[in-house]
């Protein structure tokens, strides 16, 4: 798997933010994918974050997941925690150019909430288009 160095430094300071305070994967987290559109199109490369909502109540390691070809699975990675969740998703067109592999930008970075589901699921994202 060839990560962009941005993706390894942020899959680095969560895994640290997790073992440093003993949320590391458990019973407790699940593993969700799913479809990620813009436009009604796929998002060809990006970043999907998920954060527990403590404002509604809910605790627990955040996660991200890697965009490809418009589709995320957080089996890559920690998991997640089911419940409210604050969602934030970064979207690019794939085509890469010097360093960046991920290309230009598709939209600016898109926040939502969400409840997330206790079991092993799928959940789409449809970034509106602004």
């Amino acid at each position: 798997m060839n990560l962009h160095p941005r993706r390894l430094l942020v899959f680095a300071v969560l895994l640290s933010a997790a073992l440093a305070f003993g949320c590391g994967p458990s019973t407790s987290t699940t593993h969700i994918h799913g479809d990620v559109t813009y436009n009604g199109q796929p998002v060809p490369a990006g970043t999907i974050y998920f954060e527990p909502d403590t404002a509604a109540g809910n605790s627990g390691p955040g996660s991200v997941a890697i965009i490809r070809n418009g589709a995320y699975d957080t089996s890559e990675a920690l998991g997640v925690v089911g419940g409210p969740h604050i969602v934030r998703i970064e979207g690019y067109d794939g085509i890469a150019h010097g360093d960046n592999l991920d290309g230009s930008p598709l939209f600016a970075t898109y926040e939502t909430t969400t409840e997330l589901p206790m079991s092993s699921s799928s959940v789409d994202f449809d970034v509106p288009k602004k």
